[in-house]
């Protein structure tokens, strides 16, 4: 049992990997949600008042996540201070 401790004890890396590891998988899903809803929207014909309820949906989505990157940073910068 103290073996299975140890183990769960290792880090696998430092945390500013982790944190820009975070950020780049936020920076990279904004996007690519983004890209996703626009294209499934347009797949179902859509009309255009659900296709403009989709699309903010879907930017306000991206935004979000950029910002969880961005905030990610500054929390991992002010918790080193």
């Amino acid at each position: 049992m103290k073996t299975m401790t140890r183990l769960a004890a290792l880090r696998l890396c430092d945390d500013a990997s982790a944190v820009r590891a975070a950020q780049a998988m936020c920076y990279a899903a904004g996007p690519a949600v983004l890209i996703a809803a626009i294209g499934g929207l347009v797949r179902m014909e859509a009309t255009r008042v659900e296709l403009l309820i989709g699309v903010l949906a879907a930017a306000g989505l991206a935004v979000g996540l950029v910002a969880l990157g961005t905030v990610t940073g500054l929390v991992a910068e002010q918790r080193r201070r």
